[in-house]
């Protein structure tokens, strides 16, 4: 995940939590969806790994790329 997705997502669940309008323009899409891809993997691996682990919890490192 991109610092600038990370960004644009951090800004819309704001603007929902405080009950705002949504401003999406096409750049926000575009990370949106990225985004959308990266928890939905992170789902997936979550639910192939419950099934094959014993552990009560699991932990997961979030790994943003920030370009200098």
């Amino acid at each position: 995940m991109t610092y600038r997705e990370l960004f644009a997502v951090t800004d819309l669940l704001n603007d929902i939590r405080e009950g705002q309008e949504i401003k999406i323009n096409h750049n926000t899409r575009v990370d949106l969806a990225e985004v959308e891809n990266y928890f939905k993997n992170l789902i997936t691996d979550i639910d192939k790994k419950k099934v094959k682990s014993k552990d009560p919890v699991m932990f997961y490192r979030l790994a943003i790329e920030v370009n200098k």
